[in-house]
């Protein structure tokens, strides 16, 4: 391209066409360097881009992991902490389940035991079932007791017919 420049007053002289010849190569030359310098900035902008982007993913991910390896121990202790709390609940769960279902054994012989009614204790088990239905509802919704009521209610009267 420098030597069309220098070349082109003689050009001019001697043969106008080949003139026109020169500066239309020296045309295409120069757009086709400027179209490479562009496509060359944009592919710099393109990888820069791309390098900046995949830093920023290298930094998120190492940023992630360290988090949860600061998170990791705390989060090892408390879990075990948990499954310590829930292994003492089921034992005691485990526990008040034998004791419960021990003292209700002893307790229905206790009150289907001939020693107890023939005593001075009339009417035992609409009293204690009375009782229960009330306790479990905390005195609250007497109605869902009514049954149990009734029932203590008749073997009240027996009672008292019986003994009079």
């Amino acid at each position: 391209s420098l030597l069309a420049l220098q070349l082109k007053p003689l050009m001019k002289r001697c043969c106008p066409w080949l003139h026109l010849f020169v500066l239309s190569e020296f045309m295409q030359e120069f757009q086709s360097k400027l179209l490479q310098d562009e496509w060359e900035k944009h592919q710099k902008y393109v990888i820069a881009k791309g390098n900046k982007r995949r830093l920023e993913e290298f930094q998120t991910k190492e940023y992630i992991v360290q988090k949860l390896n600061e998170f990791r121990p705390q989060n090892d202790l408390q879990q075990s902490q948990l499954d310590q709390r829930i292994d003492e609940l089921r034992a005691k769960f485990s526990d008040i389940t034998t004791a419960s279902k021990f003292d209700a054994a002893r307790l229905h012989e206790r009150m289907t035991s001939q020693k107890i009614f023939a005593g001075e204790t009339p009417c035992l088990i609409d009293r204690t079932n009375v009782t229960l239905c009330l306790s479990e509802n905390h005195g609250k919704e007497s109605n869902k007791c009514n049954d149990f009521i009734t029932a203590l209610e008749n073997c009240a009267q027996r009672t008292i017919v019986t003994k009079h």
